[in-house]
This record gives C-alpha cells, sequence and structure tokens, in this order.
C-alpha cells in the first residue's frame, strides 16, 4: 500500500473513532443524567370542569367553565381551552368572559388568547360588548389591560382601538390608540 492508501486508511480510523467516541461524562462514569423534558407535563388534567373561586370575605370572586384543564403546579399557572369566565363584582355578575385559550396565574391574572369576547350582563351598561385576540385580566384588581386590536360595542355606537386599559369595578376605559368611533342613527320608531 503506498502514502495515499495509508492517509485514506487512517482518516476513515479517525473518522469511524469519533463516530462511536462517547463525549458526554456520564456515559463514561456509568451514571445516568436525569434529563429534563422538552414540555412539562401536566400535574392534572380535566375535562368539563367547572370550578369558582371566592374573595377572603367569602363572596364569589369569579366562575370558569373548561372544555379542558390542565393544571402545572411546578410552573404556578392552569391552561384552560376554551374557558367561560363569569366574573362577579359585589357579587353581582355584570360579565361573561369566552376565549379559545386561557391562562390563569396564581397570582390571579389571567391571560386569554383568540376570540375574546367579553359581554356585559348589564344592559343598562354603555359598553355591552368588547373583542380582541388578547387580553389580561387581574381579578384581584378586577383590571383589564390589551395591545391588541379591541372592537367596542354599545346599543348604538362601535369604537376601534389598538389596545385599551379597564378597571371593571368603577368601568372606566382608557383606549390607547383610538382609530374610530361609529354611531348608530336613531329611527324615528325608536324615539
Amino acid at each position: 500500500m503506498n502514502r495515499v492508501g495509508y492517509s485514506i486508511l487512517l482518516l476513515f480510523t479517525c473518522i469511524a473513532g469519533l463516530y462511536f467516541y462517547p463525549f458526554d461524562d456520564a456515559s463514561q462514569q456509568g451514571r445516568s443524567v436525569e434529563r429534563s423534558p422538552i414540555f412539562e407535563t401536566p400535574t392534572y388534567r380535566a375535562e368539563n370542569l367547572t370550578s369558582q373561586r371566592y374573595a377572603p370575605d367569602g363572596t364569589l370572586s369569579h366562575k370558569v367553565f373548561a372544555k379542558v384543564m390542565e393544571q402545572y403546579d411546578n410552573l404556578g399557572f392552569m391552561v384552560f381551552e376554551f374557558p367561560r369566565y363569569t366574573i362577579y363584582l359585589n357579587a353581582v355578575s355584570p360579565y361573561i368572559v369566552t376565549a379559545d385559550v386561557g391562562t390563569l396565574f396564581s397570582n390571579n391574572v389571567i391571560r386569554l388568547e383568540k376570540n375574546i369576547r367579553i359581554t356585559s350582563l348589564n344592559k343598562t351598561d354603555f359598553i355591552q360588548q368588547i373583542s380582541t385576540e388578547f387580553i389580561e385580566i387581574d381579578l384581584t384588581t378586577n383590571t383589564m389591560f390589551s395591545d391588541k386590536e379591541v372592537l367596542m360595542t354599545g346599543a348604538e355606537f362601535s369604537m376601534l382601538s389598538h389596545g385599551f386599559n379597564a378597571n371593571m369595578q368603577t368601568k372606566t376605559f382608557n383606549l390607547t390608540g383610538h382609530v374610530k368611533t361609529e354611531f348608530a342613527a336613531k329611527t324615528a320608531a325608536s324615539l
């Protein structure tokens, strides 16, 4: 064999040696290393779940129904699929909130995503419905926040905004990027 043949044989031997050589210390020392999963496994999972939370004074704070709920104790939150929240203020249920996905954190903050509808059950409220793709609700302070496009509708108007802040307790809304407001004309029949 000539020098080229020996060089090729040496090259293939080096490649094979690198291919089969164990590089992690655990396999060399016979120890096993526990690998963390890529995704966290829920502590428990429930379907068609209804849950109620109470305020420190014993009054009902909110109620939630979800088609699927997954509790992640290690991460400190619950994930809901198609949640329906009923939010109570002063023992009255003025708001129903629906979405495709919701996450309830241990600090009583809900993050909702996709097809969100907040509907007022009080027919005299100026704003009857709020629609958006993202909203964060603090159940402790009864405040809401969104930085996505928000559509607010009432009996005779609709308002479009690029985000808002709101207080459900005082029913005050602050638009952060007002786009347009449209008012419906009153007809003679409604006068």
